[in-house]
């Protein structure tokens, strides 16, 4: 076990990065489409469905698309910060 969290960020951004390619070949670029308002809400929608697949499947939770869709809502941010100082 490595010693500190941020000694597995190389590897767990290469995975990242993979699965959101993965992603990207099925979805495009939909999130795009998608406005900031009501993230909050579809995320938890998404998180909640993850939930049930769990309690009701046994089906374990991907970490990295959870990963994926909080880097989306963060892109999001980030974006309309960037547009109100330009």
């Amino acid at each position: 076990m490595k010693d500190k969290l941020i000694n597995y960020l190389p590897e767990f951004t290469e995975a990242l990065k993979q699965q959101l390619e993965q992603d990207e070949k099925r979805w495009g670029e939909t999130w795009k489409h998608r406005s900031i308002e009501g993230q909050e809400e579809r995320t938890f929608s998404v998180f909640h469905n993850y939930e049930d697949q769990f309690n009701n499947a046994n089906i374990p939770v991907n970490w990295l698309k959870v990963a994926g869709n909080a880097l989306i809502c963060w892109v999001r941010e980030q974006e309309q910060k960037d547009k109100k100082k330009g």
